[in-house]
């Protein structure tokens, strides 16, 4: 669901900044010595789709290729902790939203720029002019300006992102959350309830389902599995079973984290 709310975020924000473009950001006017746009249209009306064909390539490359690398840095930080009998990453959307407005907003320029290096610097003019003609406004400067804008300050939030886990290590749980700040450590020998919660309530009182051990220490701390990850619908039997066994306690049940506030 939360990768389909991405992606759904995606298109809506190039539609909105695409329909602001063709009244904004006309084509610009040098680009009145190239041939006329009846001469460009028989000339690439087949061009066309093949650019398109490629385009598609260089953005599912950029895609995938730089959600690989932030789920590798992510699992390689995690790693940095030293050995854990368990290791909570954060939820796999996250790490959605910056490869597909960077897909978005790139491949155009990188097409480009592939074109003039293996062909005609030229040619590859002549078709930008004449693809920004027909979207009726500069498509180039649009999405130099998106990259700008959104996709950066995407890339920095998403960076901040990098360090978060959480270690289920031989005594203790090490949670990193967002940013730079310092770890925190959660002893099981402090803990003094185990609970395991089927999720969170939504304003209306629905229950959203995000499944998560919780435990409860001395110093009034709580740490909870189910703050970091994807939404499930049930634990993991293995993490309970584990957290039973480092803390020595028996589980309670319950629907929401409050309500087991609320029977203590």
């Amino acid at each position: 669901m939360y990768q389909f709310f991405a992606k759904a975020a995606i298109l809506v924000v190039v539609a909105i900044v695409f329909g602001l473009a063709r009244r904004y950001a006309p084509v610009s006017a040098e680009s009145t010595a190239m041939p006329s746009l009846n001469e460009l249209e028989l000339r690439f009306s087949v061009t066309q789709w093949i650019i398109a064909a490629v385009m598609a390539g260089i953005g599912l490359l950029i895609l995938i290729s730089i959600h690989q690398v932030l789920v590798v840095s992510n699992q390689y930080l995690a790693s940095m902790d030293g050995p854990a009998e368990f290791i909570l990453l954060p939820q796999r959307a996250i790490w959605w939203f910056l490869p597909g407005f960077a897909a978005l907003s790139l491949s155009w320029d990188v097409t480009l720029w592939a074109w003039s290096l293996v062909g005609s610097k030229q040619t590859a003019l002549q078709y930008e002019y004449w693809s920004n003609a027909k979207a009726g406004f500069n498509a180039t400067r649009i999405l130099r300006i998106m990259t700008a804008v959104i996709v950066l300050p995407i890339a920095v939030l998403t960076a901040l992102a990098l360090p978060e886990h959480d270690s289920l290590q031989e005594t203790v749980i090490r949670r990193h959350g967002y940013g730079l700040k310092d770890a925190r450590t959660f002893a099981y020998s402090s803990a003094r309830t185990l609970a395991v919660v089927e999720g969170f309530r939504d304003r209306d009182g629905k229950l959203i389902r995000r499944a998560g051990c919780v435990l409860r220490l001395a110093d009034g701390s709580v740490w909870s599995s189910a703050k970091i990850g994807d939404f499930v619908p049930t634990v993991d039997p293995a993490l309970l079973a584990f957290l039973q066994r480092k803390t020595g306690l028996r589980p309670v049940y319950a629907e929401t984290e409050a309500e087991i506030y609320a029977a203590n």
